[in-house]
């Protein structure tokens, strides 16, 4: 009876950790009344303590994993994609603290593997040394694991499908590596085929992230490519309007109407035109097309996706000067560096309260200046300006 009682007590403090793990990578607070979340736990840990005493081997950690996705999905509100994603991550993670007692306890304090396995192993003071050495891990590395858990991949099925696969593979080396432990040739390829698996699941997950971020971008330029093409139908129509009725105020003159009905007309005309919202595309008519008026027209656009209001205000001088006429080279840099300015008074305006963004270009001389204001919600360390790697 105490042995049961000790390996529940064990498994509690345990899954403790895994709530902790949850709580750390998870942005999505819990919603559920805290009642709930106690049974949900106490379940939890229930279930887990009979797979640990009933179970095994793989089979236990497999099996040990769905319990944690649901303990994920009750407790925080998440789909059972990522609860899955994060269950397969922790276990792995926990290989780690194991095997640092392990060698810890057999190579400085010459404790026996079977001393371990039966005196420490499922016991309350082995799962709070395991779980302590856990803990540190996961606020250690908490910001690249939120960034991984919380990134919405559009083919998650795959990913969870080779992460179980891989994980399968860890254990199993994991299990073998820990019945045999001793430093020699053997516990070296173990420990190297387990960092292997690990860093191509992290690369594979890298590798799919810089995927949908270019699928994300090429989105966004199919959108942009749309506006464009709205905006300059717009255009189109508007010139051939405006057209037609200064047609017809040529034939009303040529037909001798009364001056007022030919001003009264006008003023009709005029006041449809204010009325009318302005083209997007059209605030930056006196940029050159080589390129650089696309990329701002599309910068405008990530902003007011993001509710910022933008004011746009550039000199006619620019449409003649030599910004259209740099060099691949120049042009390249000149975006890269203003991509750079835009992208970050876009994101401070964007977090602000006051969401505005202010775009001005102008010839003063020979020279062009280019002037991008924002508001900003934060405090700015003057110390810091001009050193590497701050901005503001």
């Amino acid at each position: 009876m105490l042995e049961i009682i000790n390996c529940y007590l064990g498994c509690t403090i345990f899954l403790l950790t895994v709530y902790i793990f949850g709580r750390s990578i998870f942005e999505k607070k819990m919603t559920s009344s805290k009642i709930y979340n106690v049974i949900a736990f106490i379940t939890s840990s229930i279930a887990y303590f009979l797979i640990v005493y009933l179970l095994d081997g793989t089979l236990k950690t497999i099996i040990s994993c769905i319990v944690f996705m649901i303990m994920f999905k009750l407790m925080f509100n998440i789909s059972y994609g990522k609860g899955l994603l994060a269950a397969i991550i922790y276990p792995i993670m926990a290989i780690f603290p194991d095997l640092l007692i392990m060698a810890v306890s057999t190579q400085i304090f010459n404790l026996s593997k079977e001393f371990i396995h039966n005196n420490m192993a499922g016991t309350i003071f082995g799962n709070i040394l395991s779980s302590s050495i856990m803990i540190i891990l996961i606020f250690a590395l908490k910001k690249p694991l939120r960034k991984l858990i919380n990134y919405n991949f559009s083919t998650n099925k795959k990913i969870i499908l080779i992460s179980l696969l891989t994980l399968v593979s860890i254990l199993i080396f994991f299990y073998h590596l820990i019945n045999t432990f001793r430093l020699n040739k053997d516990i070296i390829g173990y420990l190297f085929v387990i960092v292997t698996l690990v860093i191509i699941l992290y690369y594979l997950f890298r590798q799919k992230i810089e995927n949908e971020n270019i699928l994300k971008k090429y989105d966004e330029l199919l959108n942009i490519m749309k506006n464009y093409e709205t905006d300059i139908e717009e255009q189109r129509t508007m010139i051939h309007e405006t057209r037609n009725e200064l047609m017809t105020i040529k034939s009303k003159i040529s037909d001798k109407e009364k001056e007022t009905v030919i001003i009264k007309y006008i003023d009709s005309i005029l006041g449809d035109k204010v009325s009318s919202n302005m083209s997007k595309y059209s605030k930056f008519m006196y940029l050159p097309s080589n390129g650089i008026k696309g990329f701002f027209y599309y910068k405008f656009m990530e902003a007011e996706k993001r509710q910022i209001t933008v004011s746009v205000n550039i000199s006619k001088k620019i449409e003649n000067s030599f910004l259209g006429q740099l060099e691949t080279k120049d042009f390249k840099d000149l975006v890269r560096m203003i991509g750079v300015y835009l992208d970050n008074a876009i994101e401070a305006s964007a977090e602000s309260k006051d969401k505005k963004l202010g775009i001005e270009i102008y010839m003063i001389k020979k020279d062009i200046e280019i002037i991008i204001s924002n508001t900003f919600g934060n405090e700015i360390d003057t110390n810091k300006i001009g050193l590497e790697k701050f901005t503001t």
